[in-house]
C-alpha cells in the first residue's frame, strides 16, 4: 500500500507538472486546451482515488488492531504454567490479508498502470521542442615525420596529371591546400551541434577550427516526417556519394583519406550548398536512392570563376546521384554496395610561360564502392573484420577558350583496405591504393600525355581506450609519379583523438 501511495503521489506530480508546462510550451497547437482538460480530469480522479485509498487503509488498520487484540487475549488464556516459561512459544504466523484486500490491491495497480500509460501517451516527448541540444567536441592532435626533403604535402600537390591547373576562388585568390609539418600538429578542433527541432525537422552543424581559420564543414536542415520513405536535406551538405565522403576525419579508419579522394574531391570531400533528396525503398533488404543539386563552388569538381573571359552560369552547377544496396544477411554479417555519379560545370586557369589559358567545361565522375563487416559478437570489437574498397573514374571535358580547342582528360583511382580487431579495443589495418591507373591528360603545348600511377601502402594500429579516446600509429610507404619523375618516401604518424560530449551515431 505504501508503494502504491508513493506511485500515486509521483504520478499526480507528473500530471500537475504537465498541466502547467504543456500549455506554456505548446500554445501554438489547437489541441492544447483539450489535452489540459483531460489532464485536469485525470488529476481530479487521482485525488479521489487517494482519498478512497486513505479511508481503506484506515479501515484495514482498525481491523488489524482488532485481530491483534483478539489474538493477544487468546494467547493469555492458553498460556502455559510459569515452570514451563523456559520453553519458547511457537512463533505467531503472519497475518494473511483477506481476499477482498488482495483484489483491491490488484485493481489499484491496474488502475495506476492504465493512468500512467494514458498520461505518457498524451504528454509530448520533449516539453519544449528544439531545446534538447546535443553538443560534442573532437580534439585531434598528431605527431608526423617523413623522410622526403620537400615533405609529403608537397608531393601530394605535385602528382603528375593532377597538379597542372591553378584554381581560384571568386575573389581570385589561390586555394591553400593543407600542409603537414614534421613534428607536432593539430588537425583541427571540431564542434558538432545537433537537435530535433520539432516533429518536422532535425538539424545539425559541424564547425572546424585550427590555428589559422575556422570553417563550416556542415550545416544541415533535414526533414523527419515526409511520407513514402523520402527525406529532404538542405544547407551545406557532405554528399552521399561513395563510402567515405559522408565521414568526417575523426571517423576515418586511417589517419588520412585515400589519394583518389584528395585528387578528385579535395581535402574535405565533396561538400557544397544545396539540396539532397533520398528515398528508402520499402523492400525486405536495404535500398537507398539519392539525388543532389549543389550550387557548384567546389575547387576540384565544379570550380566556378564566372568573370571574363569565362561564361557565366547560374546555379545549381553540380548534380549527383547515388544508390546504396545492402542484402539481407544474418546478424553477424553485413554487406553494402554503392554506385555514384557526379556532374559539374568546371572552369580553370592555367599559367604557362607568361600566358594564361582559360578552360571551361564539365567534370563527370563515376564511382563504385563496397564494404563488408563481420561482427564476432565479442567484447569491444574483438574478432571483428571490416573489408572496404572504392573506385572512381573521372572524365574532364574542357574547352580552351583562347582558341576553341577541346581537351579531354581520363583518370581514375582506387583503394582497398582491411581491418581486424585482434583484442578488445585494439585494431590493426592495412591499405593499398593507386591513383592514375589511367592517367591521360591533354596539355596545351604538348598534346596528349599519359602519366604513370602513384601508389601508397599504409599499415595502422589503433587502441580505443574508451568510447571517447583513441590512440593510433600509422606507417606509410609511397611511390608517386610527379612532374620531376618518380619520388619515393615513407612517413610515420602518431595520433591522439579525444571526443567530449554527446555525438550522433555514425552511418553504417
Amino acid at each position: 500500500m505504501l508503494k502504491l501511495t508513493q506511485r500515486l503521489a509521483f504520478l499526480s506530480l507528473v500530471v500537475a507538472f504537465s498541466v502547467l508546462i504543456v500549455p506554456a510550451a505548446r500554445t501554438q497547437e489547437p489541441a492544447t486546451q483539450d489535452l489540459a482538460q483531460v489532464l485536469r480530469t485525470l488529476s481530479q480522479q487521482i485525488q479521489d482515488i487517494k482519498k478512497e485509498h486513505a479511508a481503506a487503509i484506515q479501515a484495514m488498520q482498525r481491523e488489524i488492531d482488532a485481530l491483534k487484540a483478539q489474538l493477544q487475549q487468546q494467547t493469555a488464556q492458553t498460556a502455559p504454567p510459569a515452570a514451563d516459561t523456559s520453553v519458547p512459544a511457537a512463533p505467531i504466523a503472519p497475518i494473511t490479508p483477506a481476499t477482498p484486500a488482495v483484489s483491491r490491491d490488484e485493481d489499484e495497480q491496474q488502475l495506476y498502470a492504465a493512468i500512467k500509460s494514458s498520461a505518457a501517451a498524451m504528454l509530448p516527448a520533449t516539453p519544449v521542442p528544439g531545446v534538447d541540444l546535443d553538443a560534442s567536441v573532437i580534439i585531434d592532435g598528431f605527431y608526423h615525420y617523413d623522410n622526403h626533403k620537400l615533405g609529403v604535402s608537397h608531393l601530394k600537390n605535385s602528382l603528375a596529371g593532377f597538379s597542372h591547373a591553378h584554381d581560384h576562388d571568386d575573389a581570385g585568390h589561390d586555394h591553400e591546400h593543407s600542409v603537414i609539418e614534421d613534428g607536432f600538429n593539430l588537425r583541427h578542433l571540431e564542434l558538432g551541434l545537433s537537435a530535433a527541432v520539432d516533429p518536422y525537422f532535425t538539424a545539425w552543424t559541424t564547425l572546424a577550427f585550427d590555428d589559422h581559420a575556422s570553417e563550416v564543414e556542415e550545416a544541415v536542415i533535414q526533414s523527419s516526417s515526409l511520407p513514402w520513405g523520402l527525406t529532404l536535406s538542405a544547407g551545406k551538405i557532405k554528399s552521399g556519394i561513395g563510402r567515405m565522403n559522408r565521414q568526417h576525419s575523426h571517423n576515418w579508419d586511417f589517419f588520412d583519406q585515400p589519394l583518389v579522394y584528395d585528387a578528385f574531391f579535395g581535402d574535405h570531400g565533396l561538400t557544397d550548398k544545396g539540396l539532397q533528396l533520398t528515398w528508402l525503398a520499402p523492400t525486405p533488404f536495404y535500398v537507398l536512392l539519392g539525388a543532389e543539386a549543389f550550387q557548384g563552388n567546389h575547387e576540384t569538381v565544379a570550380n566556378y570563376l564566372g568573370s571574363d573571359p569565362f561564361p557565366r552560369h547560374n546555379g545549381p552547377r553540380l548534380w549527383t546521384s547515388f544508390l546504396k544496396v545492402g542484402p539481407q544477411l544474418d546478424d553477424q554479417h553485413a554487406l553494402q554496395f554503392g554506385l555514384s555519379y557526379v556532374q559539374g560545370r568546371h572552369q580553370e586557369e592555367e599559367d604557362h610561360d607568361g600566358h594564361t589559358h582559360y578552360f571551361n567545361g564539365y567534370n563527370r565522375i563515376y564511382g563504385a564502392d563496397v564494404v563488408y563487416k563481420y561482427d564476432a559478437k565479442r567484447p569491444h570489437g574483438q574478432g571483428d573484420v571490416v573489408l572496404q574498397g572504392e573506385f572512381f573514374h573521372r572524365e574532364r571535358n574542357l574547352e580552351l577558350l583562347n582558341n576553341g580547342q577541346d581537351y579531354n582528360n581520363s583518370q581514375n583511382g582506387y583503394y582497398l583496405q582491411a581491418l581486424y580487431g585482434f583484442k578488445p579495443r585494439w585494431r590493426v589495418g592495412a591499405r593499398w591504393e593507386q591513383l592514375g591507373v589511367t592517367n591521360d591528360v591533354h596539355d596545351v603545348h604538348d598534346g596528349k600525355l599519359s602519366y604513370g600511377a602513384s601508389n601508397r601502402t599504409s599499415a595502422m594500429l589503433d587502441w580505443k581506450l574508451s568510447e571517447f579516446s583513441l590512440v593510433r600509429m600509422q606507417a606509410t610507404q609511397g611511390n608517386f609519379a610527379t612532374a620531376h619523375g618518380r619520388e619515393e618516401f615513407w612517413e610515420f604518424i602518431m595520433q591522439l583523438q579525444i571526443s567530449i560530449g554527446k555525438h550522433a551515431a555514425h552511418d553504417f
